[in-house]
């Protein structure tokens, strides 16, 4: 009788049946989902480049309100003007990109990619879905590589691919790899790590790390109720 409990805990748990098309499903419900609640936290940005032998580091504050976006606040900036200028032209680009209809252009789901399921694999002591993603059409926005899926909340754990198209003729294509942490019930980022060589600035790696998450009291969440400080489950 444990031998079949066992079994079928396991089978409950990587979603035993299931194809590719509706675990990307899942995925994108997720996200829009996510996209309802407030949440903030301390983000460190680190912009090294090879040729130019400079490296600068932005530290910000984001918030994120439903239907307004995010909004930046430069805290500390250090090193190279230049590269910190870079930087907070980053964080101008995803506030544009966070606010509707805009977030849709690199929405993980069926609108955007076909997924080819490998099989499962376990990460961080938790066993995932591990999908292969192909884009349907050629965008900066989106990825071409793996991600690692949570089969119970169907939140994305990690991600490493390449920008499917050239972000810009002096960047080439950028190599993406990112971590997720399970914060008060939300998986959030925790790690970026983006490396990009291109003709007029070489190889540039950009480092995030992301700290001090606050989010909203989901219960009352549309309400604007006081923030929960949350730390990685």
């Amino acid at each position: 009788m444990l031998g079949l409990a066992l079994l079928y805990v396991m089978a409950v748990a990587i979603g035993t049946g299931l194809s590719s098309d509706e675990i990307l499903t899942k995925v994108a419900d997720n996200n829009n989902e996510r996209q309802d609640i407030s949440y903030s936290g301390l983000r460190e940005y680190k912009l090294r480049n090879a040729r130019l032998a400079k490296e600068a580091a932005v530290l910000a504050q984001m918030t994120y309100v439903p239907r307004e976006g995010k909004h930046f606040t430069v805290l500390e900036r250090s090193g190279s003007p230049m590269l910190a200028r870079i930087v907070e032209k980053l964080l101008a680009y995803e506030t544009d990109e966070s606010r509707s209809p805009n977030r849709s252009r690199h929405e993980i789901g069926p609108s955007n990619y076909q997924a080819r399921l490998l099989g499962t694999e376990s990460r961080d002591g938790r066993t995932c879905y591990v999908m292969d993603l192909t884009p349907k059409h050629n965008s900066r926005y989106l990825i071409k590589g793996t991600v690692w899926v949570d089969p119970v909340s169907y939140s994305i754990v990690h991600l490493d691919g390449w920008t499917s198209s050239s972000v810009s003729m002096w960047v080439g294509t950028t190599r993406i790899t990112e971590e997720f942490s399970r914060i008060a019930g939300l998986w959030l980022p925790s790690h970026t790590r983006a490396v990009s060589s291109g003709f007029l600035l070489g190889t540039s790696e950009l480092e995030i790390s992301y700290s001090d998450y606050r989010i909203a009291n989901r219960d009352n969440a549309t309400q604007g109720n006081r923030a929960l400080v949350a730390q990685p489950e």
